[in-house]
């Protein structure tokens, strides 16, 4: 079977090339590519993928001098048109939609299997990619997928959207797999100062770092404001700091991300004398539920059994799958230390499911014998 694609995603390339007069094109295309240019490009024909390929390579070559992050532009530009072409495409509000209706529609932009979502949930998708092409195209027309799915998602309301190739085929593996994760955090989630305090005072300590890499610009402005225990602060914001610290600081141990939660315990069982309960584990995690609210405005963890010695908790802030996983070690930190300071003994925890992992939520289990 002929390999084809549809116009639209054709006549940007046909249209960057034209602009270009200045490059010498017949060292990349065939007198028939050349005559192919002549016509006028259609969004809704089809059109072979052997010119497109040798447009794509030279266009990658010439234009974009190999840099793929400025293909990956010209796919987050091709989101925005072709999503208003498709208005059923972007599900405002539900990325994981659209990447369902990007998966229904794909066979209207080409009539064989280039992209594949193999794996998807609520913040998570595995996609195999394989366009057939030389390693040159087949890397441009990669990364431009790229940006076409993290601008789709933008668009859908994801936020700190993280990618991966976990595999590629240019690289001589037999198959592109990109791995996409993104939070699911609202512009209305709110952490109070006595937590994002925190990361500020950690990210300022630490000199000597772009923090520009992991921070947008309003991140920035936290640094330099005096963040006040009882006020609220955006939790995207704190899903990036995180981020950050996790990088930068942690150096991806979790480990010591446990250790940030123990140290966090302290400092607000400083701030709130009665949250911990000497002699009663028990009764210290139950004031903890009481006192949730205070420090979220949503539910990001919640006891859902408690015994003289066991309890299970629910952890979902809702972001990326980097994110929670650090935020979930952090949190499973806090708790050990609650139970430490509240005279626990041999304290176990372990995560009986990972919402990083795949699973549909988080949740820790902690263990103790009694004082």
């Amino acid at each position: 079977m002929d390999r084809k694609i549809k116009g639209e995603f054709l006549v940007d390339y046909v249209r960057m090339l034209k602009s270009r007069k200045d490059i010498d094109w017949t060292r990349y295309l065939s007198p028939q590519d050349l005559t192919f240019l002549e016509q006028k490009i259609l969004g809704t024909e089809w059109y072979p993928m052997a010119p497109f390929e040798r447009i794509a390579t030279a266009l990658f070559k010439e234009v974009a001098h190999n840099n793929v992050e400025t293909v990956r532009l010209w796919g987050r530009i091709q989101a925005e048109e072709v999503s208003r072409a498709y208005d059923s495409l972007v599900c405002k509000g539900n990325p994981h939609d659209s990447l369902i209706q990007f998966q229904v529609l794909r066979k209207t932009f080409f009539n064989f299997d280039p992209i594949d979502v193999m794996e998807l949930s609520r913040n998570f998708a595995k996609m195999k990619m394989n366009f057939q092409m030389n390693p040159a195209a087949e890397q441009a027309a990669t990364y431009q997928a790229l940006g076409i799915f993290e601008r789709l998602a933008e668009l859908s309301g994801a936020a700190n959207i993280q990618s991966n190739f976990s595999s590629q085929i240019w690289a001589g593996d037999k198959a592109t797999i990109l791995e996409l994760s993104w939070s699911n955090v609202t512009p209305e989630m709110k952490i109070k100062g006595g937590l994002f305090v925190d990361y500020v005072r950690m990210l300022k300590k630490k000199k000597g770092v772009d923090w520009s890499k992991y921070l947008l610009p309003r991140d920035l402005a936290l640094l330099d404001q005096r963040i006040l225990p009882s006020e609220w602060y955006p939790f995207e914001s704190f899903e990036r700091m995180g981020l950050a610290v996790l990088h930068e600081i942690a150096s991806g141990n979790l480990k010591a991300v446990l250790a940030f939660g123990q140290r966090s315990l302290d400092e607000m069982a400083r701030a709130f004398s009665d949250l911990v309960q000497k002699g009663d584990p028990r009764e210290s995690l139950m004031r903890f539920e009481v006192l949730r609210n205070s420090f979220f405005n949503f539910n990001a963890v919640t006891i859902e059994s408690i015994y003289a010695d066991y309890a299970k908790l629910r952890i979902e802030y809702s972001m990326s799958r980097l994110a929670e996983q650090a935020a979930s070690f952090q949190a499973a930190g806090f708790f050990l230390q609650l139970l430490h300071l509240s005279g626990a003994k041999k304290i176990a925890y372990r995560f009986a499911s990972r919402s990083w992992a795949g699973d549909s939520t988080t949740i820790l289990e902690l263990q103790w014998q009694k004082p």
